[in-house]
């Protein structure tokens, strides 16, 4: 864009209608072709003079219009170098502006760069951080789970074991002290029975008695109920001992239904504390990933920016190669505008040339006609004065005299009508004609010129 606007700026500054180099060359054709035209003119009027007399007007016409071409050569040039000048101060503002631009473009961008490492390497430290929490929480919960359920079941199955062991020892101590309760009864009764019933019922239905029992059955009865109330006394501590024994596996129920309480109240707490914790834990986490997506989009818009101002780099790369093009363009131009004003110039010298020339050449043709005239006076009077055939022979030599020395002005010619001999010089190629053969001087500088 600034280079387009320069390049409107110099193109309206230099006057032209278009903004290419065609409008340039249209307008050095222009000049050419007025040139040419003029040259035309010039020698059409030098034919036209020879032919015939040229009048005044036309001369005054010719010198205002060879006045007027000087006049406005000059303001051109005047012009040309005002331009230039322009173009010149122009281009090096232009060049100035482009490499400060372009060499803040690139400290922003530099900086802008920087600072997207720098949060990429923060946006990557924190996503590393993220994980490696998520990782260590993961891992704590499992753990906790794991040893949770470990104590539990090694603490249920150690309890388990120890009181299914004490009950069964008790069950069988219980039995068997029961089974020798039985026991002593059923001897007791069978002893009570043999006392109240003759001697040969109690023998036939009660079977026999040991040899001791037969002989004195009062000390067997003694013996028998000692025993039995020692059973007695023995079953009353045993029942005593197994009460004791249930109160104390009723207080270990207690014991153990407490204990599970407080290990259930203690999963849960630490269930609690886990679901607090892993509620802190995600609460960060989401924290985390907000600042993330935060970081990630502050990111993505520096990533845009530096786009754009890549872009806006490149397009000022562009524009700069553009300006450089543009400037090797008006450089082109300028060399083009130096010749065309050179050739302006060489024009002009031409034109100057050409001019002084054809005075000359008006000069001598002046200078003819009245030689002619003077010839053709003295012709006449001879004409009066002599009659004679003899004076027709030298009437006729002195015009072929002077014929001759019209056609050759090298050749001296004697009297008082003689021409004033002139040499007349091209400028282009220094080729020299007489003032007699203006005409073939005329041919040949279209020729040289052309």
């Amino acid at each position: 864009m600034a280079t387009k606007g320069a390049k409107e700026m110099i193109v309206n500054k230099l006057g032209f209608k278009s903004s290419t180099p065609k409008s340039v060359e249209a307008e050095l054709e222009k000049v050419k072709k007025e040139n040419t035209q003029l040259k035309k003119n010039l020698d059409e009027m030098s034919k036209q003079k020879l032919r015939s007399p040229c009048p005044d007007s036309d001369k005054s016409k010719l010198m205002e219009r060879i006045v007027s071409l000087e006049m406005l050569r000059e303001r051109n040039s005047q012009q040309l170098l005002a331009k230039d000048q322009e173009i010149s101060s122009l281009s090096r503002q232009l060049a100035a502006k482009g490499g400060e631009v372009v060499v803040s473009l690139q400290k922003q961008l530099e900086q802008s760069r920087k600072e997207a490492e720098q949060r990429e390497k923060l946006f990557q430290a924190l996503s590393q951080e993220t994980e490696d929490l998520k990782n260590k929480l993961a891992a704590a919960a499992k753990r906790c789970q794991t040893l949770g359920k470990h104590v539990t079941d090694v603490q249920a199955l150690e309890k388990n074991q120890h009181w299914l062991v004490y009950d069964q020892q008790r069950e069988t101590y219980v039995q068997g002290i029961l089974a020798r309760i039985t026991e002593l009864e059923q001897q007791l009764n069978q002893a009570k029975q043999a006392l109240h019933q003759p001697h040969k019922d109690g023998s036939l239905e009660a079977g026999p008695l040991s040899p001791t029992a037969q002989r004195n059955p009062d000390e067997f009865l003694k013996v028998a109920q000692q025993e039995l109330e020692e059973e007695r006394v023995q079953g009353f501590r045993v029942r005593a001992e197994l009460n004791e024994l249930r109160a104390k596996y009723e207080e270990r129920t207690r014991e153990m239904i407490r204990t599970q309480e407080e290990l259930k109240e203690e999963r849960q707490n630490s269930r609690q504390a886990l679901g607090e914790e892993r509620k802190l834990a995600t609460e960060r986490a989401a924290r985390l990933q907000s600042e993330m997506e935060v970081a990630s989009a502050r990111l993505e818009e520096e990533r845009k920016r530096v786009t754009e101002m890549m872009s806006q780099v490149n397009l000022l790369q562009k524009s700069l190669l553009n300006q450089h093009e543009e400037q090797k363009k008006i450089a082109v131009l300028e060399k083009q505008i130096q010749l065309s004003t050179k050739d302006f110039e060489n024009e002009k010298l031409d034109r100057q040339s050409l001019q002084h020339q054809l005075h000359k050449v008006l000069k001598e043709l002046r200078k003819a006609r009245d030689q002619i005239t003077r010839l053709e006076s003295t012709k006449q009077q001879r004409e009066t004065r002599f009659s004679e055939p003899s004076s027709y022979e030298k009437l006729d030599r002195g015009r072929l005299t002077i014929h001759d020395h019209i056609l050759n002005p090298t050749s001296p010619m004697k009297g008082p009508g003689t021409l004033d001999e002139s040499i007349l010089e091209c400028p282009n190629c220094r080729a020299l004609y007489p003032t007699s053969q203006h005409r073939e001087l005329l041919a040949h500088l279209d020729y040289c010129f052309n």
